[in-house]
């Protein structure tokens, strides 16, 4: 039974793992309600089971406390949960934006529960090829179907992001595979490759070479893969990563990595040829290619390989001048496909310092504590210097700052470092693997996508799995130390009666210890798996609204929608569409309240105002706009229309002082608009959202400047 119940539990984690890659990594948090409340109630009505396990045998003493192995795994395990409360104080305390603080909260609650379960599986008998199996699950998962859709095999429509930018991608086509972001994508590809790489170096010399094929099989995908998605950063962790990994090799029997260098070769081989298609071929042909380059890869790293490992020294150098040979090839192959994107065209890192900079000013308002989840999203408009494009601040570590500031930061970099230090000590060459995600972490998105830490989780969870099982589980008691420490206070009751009462002290004390942490558990379960439903429930009636013809209809599943997940400001932006502007202006203001300062609400009740005909509302929400979304020509070019006509209605009705007051303030956002275009104009920076002076605007700013004159000196 114990056994049935464990094996359910290893289902349930890779299943968890290959729904994370089929969902686009769990980058929307609305991919995640589901997985949450599965996961959840499983991992809750464990606990459960758990607690009335331990309320049973409680009466005969001989229960023991929870354990978290060493100080490492103990801070590794934690820290998810410590930045779940963290999120939580935020929701308590009021943070930028409740709904982007309830997320972060699932997420790391989730991560937690992941964290959790493959600590537990890690300790059992056999866990260590269970995670493992996980593992290489999901790269096969990820890497077979990117390959195949570029084949044509596998239909992903968005598996291959097109550009004709240089500067984005060399060929005009990059590989992103299901989680639908090259750069993420190549991270990805980089850290089950030096997995592999790492795994072959282990092998003995005399290990049997069918074993070592095996072992080497994945290379070559893994490294097209990771070519194909053009990622210069993902390149360069990956070089870096394997650099520092090649130092920390204690044994330097390297001749595996000939294997290697001929499948880079191939690779790159590939590379070149689909790059050249713009990662549109045919399937028989593409498959073909593949398959060829595939075997020929593995063929000439295997005699690479025989001749390293023979004898003569003579044979050993040849094999060695070949396998550099290959990888020099392989090398020129690759740079001269992409030399554009790799030696020019550097406007993307330019953006990314100007977006490093805006963020830095910004974690200056909250330094210590930050202002609670998905801070950049709600606030970069504000303070984006030029108008670039960037919802994400592209760097996992600046996020966490904005997020929750020095604090929160803090004991995510410990959490990182317990789980490089376990990896360190007890599974060195998985190391390499773990260095991609935590340095690509610092200059991508790659934070954002669930699927980056359950891996990282996973690896973490792999360095544990080589220990000696000295426990059962984490939150399991520790029944062979609670048999023995009985029979020891057994002994010295018979000759201390103050011994004895000391010793059942102690279990009531270690039994009243693991009762709170499994009721704990319970209650973050449960919670977790409550606040999931009630997100699943809003986006599904988000979702039935948005296809719904009739517009009561449509507007009676938002109102519900919005019960559910009142926090949802892109919900109650398509309620106040569908409302009267009195009906509309409460909820808006309401979403406020729940998101202060987001700029898409305080445009809408700008316009809500227009509409109502209160000018002051109108000129107050409309400059609260044009501060929160400074680069936004079409919102701005808008609300000037709404001003010009609300001034010419209230001239027309005889309200010449509330017309007088309404043209002050568009004539001051439009000088404020032309000033801001100006300046973008002369700087000479990226323009990703295409801000400049629109023909409207300037004809509404005549329009103000015109009705201005035309109005009388007194009402």
């Amino acid at each position: 039974m114990k056994r049935s119940v464990q094996g359910v539990g290893e289902a349930a984690l890779m299943a968890v793992l290959l729904i994370s890659c089929l969902n686009s990594g769990f980058y929307f948090t609305a991919d995640l309600y589901p997985a949450w409340m599965l996961y959840g109630l499983l991992l809750f009505f464990g606990g459960a089971a758990a607690l009335i396990r331990h309320a049973a045998a409680s009466g005969n003493e001989r229960v023991g406390s929870a354990s978290f192995g060493s100080v490492s795994e103990t801070l590794w395990i934690l820290s998810p949960f410590i930045l779940m409360t963290v999120y939580a104080f935020h929701w308590l305390l009021g943070p930028l934006s409740v709904h982007g603080t309830v997320n972060q909260l699932l997420r790391w609650g989730f991560y937690g529960l992941f964290a959790v379960s493959a600590a537990a599986v890690a300790r059992r008998k056999g866990g260590q090829r269970v995670l493992a199996a996980a593992w290489h699950a999901a790269g096969a998962l990820l890497c077979g179907s990117a390959l195949l859709a570029i084949c044509g095999v596998l239909p992903l429509p968005h598996a291959v992001v097109f550009s004709s930018n240089a500067g984005i991608s060399a060929s005009g086509a990059r590989l992103a595979g299901l989680v639908e972001y090259p750069n993420t994508f190549g991270m990805l590809m980089a850290a089950f490759l030096l997995e592999r790489l790492f795994a072959l170096l282990r092998h003995e010399p005399g290990a049997g070479e069918a074993r070592l094929l095996r072992a080497a099989l994945p290379l070559l995908p893994y490294a097209a893969a990771l070519l194909l998605s053009e990622s210069r950063g993902a390149w360069l962790a990956a070089g870096a990563a394997l650099a520092a990994g090649l130092a920390l090799q204690r044994r330097r029997s390297l001749a595996p990595l000939l294997l290697a260098a001929a499948a880079f070769a191939g690779a790159a081989l590939l590379y070149r040829q689909l790059a050249a298609a713009a990662l549109a071929v045919r399937p028989v042909p593409g498959l073909l290619a593949l398959a060829g380059v595939w075997a020929g890869s593995m063929l000439a790293g295997l005699g690479g390989c025989r001749l390293a490992r023979s004898g003569a020294a003579s044979r050993r150098r040849l094999a060695w001048a070949a396998g550099g040979i290959l990888a020099a090839a392989g090398a020129a192959a690759v740079l001269l496909t992409a030399q554009e994107r790799i030696v020019r065209n550097f406007g993307t890192v330019t953006a990314r310092g100007a977006m490093y900079r805006d963020a830095w000013r910004l974690f200056g308002q909250a330094p210590w504590f930050g202002q609670g989840g998905e801070t950049w999203r709600f606030s970069y408009r504000a303070v984006q210097s030029n108008p670039y494009v960037g919802s994400q601040v592209h760097s996992g570590y600046l996020d966490m700052l904005l997020n929750t500031g020095i604090l929160g930061t803090s004991v995510l970099l410990l959490m990182l470092a317990a789980a490089g230090g376990i990896l360190f000590r007890r599974r060195r060459e998985l190391l390499p693997a773990y260095a991609v995600f935590a340095l690509h972490g610092a200059v991508d998105l790659d934070f954002s996508f669930g699927l980056v830490w359950l891996l990282m989780f996973l690896l973490a969870a792999r360095g544990l799995s080589d220990q000696t099982a000295k426990a059962d589980g984490v939150l399991a008691p520790r029944e062979e130390e609670g048999e023995q420490s009985y029979e020891r206070a057994g002994k010295a009751a018979e000759g201390s009666r103050r011994r004895s009462q000391l010793a059942r002290f102690r279990y009531r004390l270690s039994a009243l210890g693991t009762a709170s942490l499994l009721l704990l558990w319970l209650g973050l379960t449960g919670g977790g798996v409550w606040l999931a439903f009630r997100g699943e429930m809003g986006h599904r009636l988000h979702e039935q609204a948005m296809t719904e013809t009739s517009q009561v209809q449509a507007a009676a599943l938002l109102r519900s929608s919005l019960e559910w997940n009142p926090a949802d400001a892109g919900t109650a932006l398509e309620l106040a569409r569908r409302l009267p502007p009195r009906d509309a202006e409460t909820v808006l203001k309401r979403s406020l309240s729940y998101s202060p300062g987001h700029p898409g609400l305080l445009f809408a009740l700008a316009d809500n105002a227009v509409r109502r005909g209160d000018a002051y509302a109108a000129a107050f929400w409309t400059e609260a706009g044009f501060q929160r979304d400074k680069y936004n020509a079409g919102e701005q070019t808008k609300s000037l229309e709404g001003l010009f006509r609300l001034a010419r209605r209230k001239l027309a009705s005889g309200s010449v002082t509330e017309a007088r007051r309404t043209v002050a303030a568009g004539l001051a956002l439009y000088d404020e608009y032309v000033r801001r275009a100006a300046d973008s104009s002369r700087a000479q920076v990226r323009n990703d959202r295409e801000f400049g002076l629109t023909r409207e605007a300037r004809i509404w700013g005549r329009e103000l400047a015109r009705l201005e004159r035309s109005l009388p000196v007194s009402e």
